[in-house]
């Protein structure tokens, strides 16, 4: 499962940007788009995987920002998306302490960012807001008192009641099991 993640959140950026990077570089036009998460910004409890490949993710699509600045393809336009848990049945059971900073959000209304994100030539797209504001607490605070902060929102608990997303059972798996 964990090579599962790395293929999918990690590798599948670097064949992607293998096969069509370098038209956008030759034309100094494009844009590209990292789907990292907030967990790729803080590590998540009982995600491991999941975060240490989404960390992964936003270092590459960051380092390829600066890339592209450095040989002055500033017509190559880059996009890191860190959304928070979205409903997708994905994150069934997680849970937010404090909904109102940290909502469990809407397919929709990811996706609209994302794609004002694109058209405006955001760099960096999280959401909800509150996150940038952690973000900044981590870099400044003693460690102990990220910690504290992290339990206090309830970040390390919010996967306590995680299930993930239902399996859907095949007519040959139903046939097996009678």
């Amino acid at each position: 499962m964990v090579e599962r993640s790395f293929r999918v959140n990690v590798l599948s950026h670097f064949w992607t940007c293998k096969a069509f990077l370098p038209a956008m570089i030759k034309a100094n036009h494009g844009h590209l788009v990292c789907i990292s998460s907030a967990a790729g910004l803080i590590g998540i409890n009982v995600l491991s995987d999941y975060s240490s490949s989404k960390f992964a993710a936003f270092g590459f699509a960051e380092s390829l920002l600066f890339e592209l600045k450095l040989v002055q393809k500033s017509n190559v336009k880059t996009t890191i998306v860190c959304p928070y848990f979205i409903k997708t049945g994905m994150f069934n059971g997680a849970t937010s302490k404090f909904p109102l900073l940290l909502p469990l959000l809407e397919q929709e209304y990811v996706a609209q960012r994302i794609v004002n994100a694109i058209l405006e030539e955001q760099i960096y797209l999280i959401t909800p807001r509150f996150i940038y504001f952690g973000m900044i607490l981590k870099q400044v605070l003693p460690s102990k008192m990220a910690i504290a902060l992290v339990e206090y929102l309830g970040i390390g608990t919010c996967m306590t009641s995680f299930r993930g997303r239902e399996k859907v059972q095949t007519e040959t798996e139903k046939q097996h099991q009678s």
